[in-house]
């Protein structure tokens, strides 16, 4: 891996040591003045600030970027004497914590978490507009702009596609499928030629698991259908997949996934991890995930990895009818700065922070903790000497160029149904109620049949949407 600590001088694991012992330090000192209600963020002499980060970054390698830029930008960068005050909460628990601080106006200087609470905030005003630090690189597509502020800097993307063992194709006779009817004739091939032990294909049909849509929805929505669709903020999400002509591509699409789950396993109780474990181990020989698959081969099954390339979601009938066009529906990360009016303290040190850390070698380590699967929001950081250096960038030039070909059209899971701004709606409504989620999975498993799978579907989105708006309202 490209940012490991042997890697690093003896000088940087010295640091290292001495960036723990302050940051924790300063997280418990920033507990005990919360709860003794004291909210000064300078000590007793006045000269000295804390610069507090929030963030549900879990992986301990990429934290460790966050504060190895810190003490950088701090020593060389910033104008006063700061503290790092570094909080890291599980991705589960981030929006409520968000909520309760700005509620309190006792918010952090800088969140760094998924676009879809970025948004949400942003939306309601506490954000502050950060167009003068987001690269220029990063596409149009990725960006938010809420009534001409650009609340948001965007970290990374994840991009989906399908990645499937090259050489049992070969084995087998066939090459990766482009259209479904070559997918499915795959499947039919692979099924004579693999063992008992072994399946062609993994589709998850855990409709209670609302991770599960993140590998199904892109050829829903290159097939001409979606969920919900709104012009503007001015108006509410109104849904439109029981709506023609949405209503007819989507019933295709889940009709090609009851004939597609015929060559998968049984997978109505699997989380989102196995549709990379299950790639790994080779029980499977294709799956629907961001560019994890990939990284874990490299770090639990080497064997098999130079054997593991992308493939394309195939195109869809209506791509083929010219009536719709190959779409990619994405989630990122990225950074955002609230406003002084809920509690936030150095609005303007958290902003020359980002700023520092965007433009820094902290910034492409840190992507490079997930090589690919944390793809750059400034593409112009894909062909750097530092980033292809990794060997699993290296491995994979098509997703690469995946990657560059897909951005500049691509939807944010935020965004999916508005093409000026985006909704905080999709995210908690389709993915969050189950909606989404149930309906790609239940016909999947037998239990409806596609129509009414969408029409039920429709029914629940218009029950839904009166409580979200009045959640988001408050």
């Amino acid at each position: 891996m490209g940012n490991s600590d042997e890697q690093r001088s003896n000088t940087d694991s010295i640091r290292l040591d001495r960036r723990s012992l302050l940051a924790s330090s300063a997280m418990v000192t920033a507990g005990l003045a919360g709860c003794l209600g004291d909210d000064d963020t300078t000590s007793e002499d006045g000269g000295t600030k804390t610069l507090h980060l929030l963030s549900d970054v879990q992986v301990e390698q990429a934290q460790q970027m966050f504060e190895d830029a810190f003490d950088d930008w701090a020593e060389n960068e910033a104008d006063t004497n700061v503290e790092p005050n570094f909080e890291y909460v599980p991705s589960g628990e981030v929006r409520n914590t968000i909520n309760l601080r700005l509620s309190a106006e006792d918010a952090p200087d800088l969140i760094f978490t998924s676009v879809s609470y970025h948004a949400q905030f942003g939306l309601r005003g506490h954000l502050r507009d950060l167009e003068d630090i987001v690269p220029s690189s990063v596409p149009d597509s990725v960006r938010m702009n809420l009534d001409g502020r650009e609340v948001y800097v965007p970290g990374n993307l994840q991009m989906c596609s399908s990645w499937y063992r090259q050489d049992v194709y070969e084995e087998a006779g066939i090459e990766w499928g482009t259209t479904w009817e070559e997918q499915l004739h795959n499947y039919e091939v692979l099924d004579e030629h693999l063992p008992d032990d072994q399946d062609p294909t993994l589709y998850v049909a855990n409709g209670s698991h609302p991770y599960m849509i993140y590998g199904h929805y892109h050829p829903m929505l290159s097939n001409g259908s979606q969920f919900i669709d709104r012009d503007s903020n001015d108006e509410p999400p109104y849904p439109v997949v029981d709506q023609e002509p949405h209503r007819s591509r989507a019933i295709e699409y889940l009709e090609f996934l009851q004939d597609a789950y015929e060559y998968s396993p049984d997978s109505v109780n699997f989380g989102y991890g196995e549709a990379t474990q299950l790639f790994t181990t080779e029980r499977v020989m294709d799956t629907k995930y961001p560019a994890r698959a990939l990284v874990n081969s490299f770090n639990e099954n080497p064997e098999i990895a130079e054997h593991v390339k992308m493939g394309r979601f195939a195109d869809t009938p209506a791509m083929q009818a010219g009536e719709s066009e190959y779409q990619i529906a994405t989630i990122g990360e990225g950074f955002s700065v609230p406003t002084t009016d809920v509690g936030a303290s150095n609005p303007e040190l958290a902003e020359s922070y980002i700023d520092y850390f965007m433009s820094s070698d902290y910034y492409v380590d840190f992507l490079l903790t997930v090589p690919l699967h944390r793809v750059p929001a400034d593409l112009d950081i894909l062909h750097t000497d530092r980033y292809q250096a990794n060997e699993i960038v290296q491995a994979s030039p098509e997703y690469v160029s995946y990657i560059e070909e897909m951005a500049e059209g691509a939807r944010f899971y935020t965004s999916l149904t508005g093409e000026e701004t985006p909704t905080t709606y999709w995210d908690p409504l389709i993915r969050g109620t189950e909606i989404g989620p149930s309906m790609l999975a239940e016909p999947m498993v037998g239990r409806t049949e596609p129509e009414e799978a969408v029409d039920r579907a429709g029914d629940r989105l218009r029950e839904e949407i009166p409580q979200f708006e009045e959640q988001f309202a408050e």
